[in-house]
């Protein structure tokens, strides 16, 4: 009998002990877990930083004041122009 009682009480205190490992490991993926969805909503928004700022480099009037200004281009007058037929 108190061989019994001393295998149940065994087995109560690695249980306990289990849950006690468990909830401290659950509790440790967690702040993991929190600590990656604030470096994905940070990224995230690095991401929309970097869109805009590509759209400001790519608008359409920059590229053009850029090849006026920096490689002389122009728009060729009518009589420039050359029509190609295959």
């Amino acid at each position: 009998m108190q061989l019994g009682m001393v295998f149940l009480l065994t087995l109560v205190v690695v249980s306990a002990i289990f849950v006690i490992y468990t909830s401290h490991q659950s509790r440790q993926l967690f702040a993991e877990l929190q600590k990656q969805q604030s470096q994905g909503w940070l990224l995230e928004e690095d991401w929309g930083r970097l869109l805009l700022e590509q759209s400001t480099w790519a608008a359409h009037h920059r590229i053009a004041r850029m090849a006026s200004m920096e490689l002389g281009m122009a728009i060729p007058k009518f009589k420039q122009i050359r029509l190609v037929r295959p």
